[in-house]
């Protein structure tokens, strides 16, 4: 199994992304699928014999979208609720 310190790092990186997208408007599901797939799908292909099997790469597949969607729910209520 692959090290949950390298999900981790891709998932700050990715949410980098969408830190800089949340200034221009409230994020969306669309902003967040964009981002996993510029930035965290590339990097999980490249962990890919990392992984057992097929299992394994889409638990942390999954992983990742559960924790930018959180991110992304925090950004929004952080920036926007202070705009209103």
């Amino acid at each position: 199994m692959i090290e949950s310190s390298e999900l981790d790092w891709i998932v700050q990186k990715t949410a980098e992304l969408l830190a800089d997208k949340v200034k221009d408007a409230p994020l969306t599901d669309r902003d967040i699928n964009l981002a996993f797939e510029v930035f965290a799908r590339p990097r999980l292909a490249n962990l890919n014999a990392s992984f057992d099997n097929d299992l394994e790469r889409n638990q942390a597949r999954d992983l990742i979208m559960m924790k930018l969607n959180d991110r992304a729910k925090q950004l929004n209520a952080e920036v926007w609720k202070k705009m209103e």
